[in-house]
């Protein structure tokens, strides 16, 4: 057996913040003979009494009744290393215990998603011209297509396709990066969004029309080949309140749909969403 990376949540109920530094410098990691373990600092709010951390877990560290310790209060220094942690592990297990799949679109219908509170995709272009297709292009699977319909992609961004990440909203700070593959016309917009109650149950009845919840997002440009993009949180675009868009700071403690919306084109292909640095039981 190898080593294993564990994700370690700290909050007011199993950790004391009030003596720790801002920004964790102060912290090490140790095992119950106090020998160091790797670290990556995820997240660490003292003032908000919580904390995220990824340990590795070496197999002389995983007996029966081991137990690790968060140390605070050393010298300011970055123990902090994220190249340790991962170090010699395979890349398939880095994906599998650091990332979640949204969708693949593998499962014959858009009814569900790939994610713990599993939903349907909203669809918003042209009846005719959307649904799974064949991924094509060098693309092995199926893959989601949307088409607009007449005139509805040329000026302002238009609603193509939407699916809910879980029923309350979700902190994201953890997150590392979105990817997917993607290829189209026009510019894509890859958007993070807080919809309330009301919000969406207007979506779930298809009503859109009347929904501007708050959001984050940035815009990529299609081509006709399938793309691999990858939006990190620093991506977004600044808060701006034009259609909603507040900014990735003040939307990422509160978000629960991801939408994806096309200007200045006629269609696009998604396939293969992920979400880095997001865990499943971050949207449980």
């Amino acid at each position: 057996d190898g080593a294993i990376v564990a994700t370690v949540r700290l909050d007011s109920s199993n950790y004391d913040f009030s003596a720790t530094r801002a920004d964790g410098r102060d912290l090490d990691v140790v095992d119950q003979s106090e020998n160091p373990l790797s670290f990556d600092l995820l997240a660490w709010e003292p003032s908000l009494s919580r904390g995220r951390l990824r340990v590795r877990i070496d197999p002389w560290n995983r007996e029966h009744g081991a137990k690790l310790l968060v140390r605070t209060g050393l010298p300011a220094a970055n123990r902090s290393s994220p190249a340790a942690v991962w170090r010699g592990i395979p890349a398939d297990l880095r994906v599998a215990w650091s990332s979640i799949l949204v969708d693949d679109f593998e499962a014959g219908n858009l009814l569900h998603n790939r994610l713990p509170d599993s939903s349907f995709w909203y669809l918003g272009g042209a009846v005719m011209n959307s649904g799974l297709v064949g991924a094509d292009n060098g693309r092995t699977g199926s893959a989601l297509r949307v088409g607009c319909n007449a005139n509805q992609c040329t000026g302002e961004r238009s609603l193509l396709a939407a699916t809910q990440i879980s029923r309350s909203f979700r902190s994201f700070r953890a997150l590392d990066s979105l990817e997917l593959w993607a290829k189209g016309t026009g510019r894509l917009w890859l958007t993070f969004e807080a919809l309330d109650s009301v919000q969406m149950g207007r979506m779930a009845r298809g009503r859109i029309d009347s929904i501007l919840p708050r959001r984050a997002w940035t815009a990529r440009v299609l081509t006709s080949s399938w793309t691999r993009i990858v939006v990190r949180p620093e991506d977004f675009d600044p808060s701006d309140n034009q259609f909603g868009n507040v900014g990735w700071l003040a939307l990422r403690d509160s978000i629960n749909y991801i939408a994806f919306h096309l200007d200045s084109g006629t269609g696009m292909w998604i396939d293969d969403i992920r979400f880095h640095g997001i865990v499943r039981d971050d949207l449980r």
